[in-house]
């Protein structure tokens, strides 16, 4: 009698552990259902000034990712602009619908920028910033935020050092000028193609060839000879 009490003592403490890791593992998994941006950089500097004047409007696909399972139906996202920001929403940029689709892990989310007169004196800026709501968590704490600066401003791109550095070098203004006429390309916070950059950097290298011959070496705003590496 006793070894049947005992036994189902057993039988009745590996049930009760049994169901505590079933909903540990609910838990976890409704945990896990959260989402983050998936961009290789937080930040996007975009200009129109590498566009012809007939460009009003571009826009930035910002990535996000889910961590968790595909859902059976599409799941809204909460990405909002923090306060502060000095782009004004439906003037300077609008943000286009935020969903993760049914039985998809990721999406991009469309942003779109507006060219206005303002902007060839100044930049406006905007952090973009996910929040949790019914459909999901918040996924890595350090990828949760996009910042978007917008102006009509020749700058820096802001993936020159990690993509166009290995293959036009330092950045200067007078550069970055030159390239925008040989190369035609307007598109530089996007990553190239390998076959791309090496034409770009073979046809930087002959005009810059042309040039020197023509006028001398050319010279940027820091009084440095303007060069491409070999």
């Amino acid at each position: 009698m006793k070894l049947l009490i005992y036994k189902g003592l057993i039988l009745f403490a590996a049930l009760v552990i049994l169901a505590s890791c079933s909903k540990d593992k609910q838990l976890m998994f409704s945990e896990m259902t959260s989402v983050y941006v998936e961009a290789s950089v937080d930040s996007t500097a975009y200009t129109f000034a590498t566009s012809p004047v007939s460009v009003v409007s571009d826009t930035i696909n910002i990535p996000l990712r889910i961590i968790g399972t595909a859902a059976t139906t599409d799941r809204e996202v909460t990405f909002v602009p923090k306060p502060g920001a000095t782009a004004k929403e439906g003037y300077h940029y609008k943000i286009g619908k935020v969903v993760i689709k049914a039985n998809e892990f990721s999406t991009s989310v469309p942003v779109y920028v507006y060219r206005k007169p303002g902007l060839k004196d100044s930049v406006v800026r905007v952090e973009l910033e996910l929040k949790k709501n019914a459909d999901f968590n918040l996924g890595f704490s350090d990828q949760l935020n996009y910042k978007i600066t917008i102006s009509d401003i020749l700058s820096k791109p802001t993936i020159w050092d990690a993509a166009w550095s290995a293959y036009f070098g330092t950045y200067s203004k007078v550069k970055f000028l030159f390239l925008l006429q040989v190369t035609g390309r307007t598109d530089w916070n996007a990553y190239p193609y390998p076959a791309d950059t090496r034409f770009m950097s073979q046809r930087a290298k002959n005009a810059l060839l042309e040039y020197n011959q023509a006028h001398g070496d050319m010279i940027d705003e820091f009084g440095q000879v303007v060069v491409f590496p070999n």
